[in-house]
């Protein structure tokens, strides 16, 4: 199992007297090879729960385990950092050098990595996010979309098993969410590496493999995309909006026409209109 968490609850301090949970009584389980889609509107603990999972936050209640090493054991937190790689929002504060081949080198060369595998691990992790023909340029003058890529590709560099992108497309234009959502999926395929994708853009949800709703610290839905987005009303009422093309599909079938169930993608849905039709 890659990810495992037993009844976890995180707590902040607001003050001497107060204390919030962010998350609250969580258990969770994520299979190795799987891509997830986590989702949830602002302050549904999202993110806490991104840092949770390597460590960064240690729960108040509960366990979290990394293919079987808690989060709690001191001498595990680094095979643990070692095995999930967090991704950002902002890709500016990911950026420590002023060469992109240099910035990738950065995360293998703290983990004592000898240098001709660190040169075939920056080469690696560039061509796999599509960058490999900017090794030599400097990271600040790109686009968004590049520099998450970067970004991505610098926490390949340390090879990981687990990736996290918390919030990382939510800085970016369309076009830019589309090439790191691209990347995210072919490592998921060909390397196999477990994704968890935190977004509030629920379209980025309609290609996972599971679809995890958040709410109030608490999973709200758990399963397959077709099947959460079924509980389009139930949605509505926690301020989440099912993606467009199943919206159509609701408003059509409302209409009386005869679509089927579990239609989320658009190509599913012009298919099935083009056989009515």
């Amino acid at each position: 199992m890659a990810v495992l968490l037993d009844n976890v609850t995180y707590s902040y301090n607001i003050n001497d007297t107060h204390r919030v949970d962010a998350v609250k009584n969580l258990s969770l389980h994520i299979e190795e090879g799987t891509f997830v889609a986590l989702v949830g509107h602002n302050g549904s603990g999202k993110s806490t729960l991104a840092k949770l999972l390597n460590g960064l936050l240690l729960p108040t209640a509960g366990t979290v385990k990394i293919f079987g090493n808690s989060t709690l054991d001191g001498e595990k937190i680094f095979d643990i950092r070692k095995d999930v790689g967090m991704v950002f929002q902002n890709p500016d504060n990911q950026m420590i050098a002023s060469i992109v081949e240099d910035d990738i080198a950065f995360g293998p060369e703290n983990l004592g990595i000898e240098r001709k595998e660190i040169i075939r691990r920056v080469e690696w992790a560039l061509d796999k996010v599509g960058m490999l023909e900017y090794r030599k340029r400097t990271p600040f003058k790109m686009s968004g979309g590049q520099k998450q890529r970067l970004a991505i590709a610098g926490v390949l560099a340390i090879m990981p098993k687990i990736l996290v992108l918390d919030e990382s497309t939510a800085m970016l234009d369309p076009q830019g969410r589309s090439e790191v959502l691209k990347v995210a999926h072919e490592l998921n395929k060909q390397e196999r590496i477990t994704v968890i994708h935190i977004t509030h853009f629920m379209e980025e949800a309609l290609d996972a493999d599971r679809l995890i709703v958040l709410n109030d610290g608490k999973i709200a839905f758990d399963g397959a995309p077709k099947e959460v987005f079924a509980h389009y009303e139930e949605l509505k009422k926690i301020k989440l909006a099912v993606p467009w093309e199943t919206q159509l599909a609701i408003s059509l079938q409302k209409a009386g026409m005869d679509l089927g169930e579990g239609i989320v993608k658009e190509e599913d849905l012009v298919d099935k209109l083009c056989q009515l039709l």
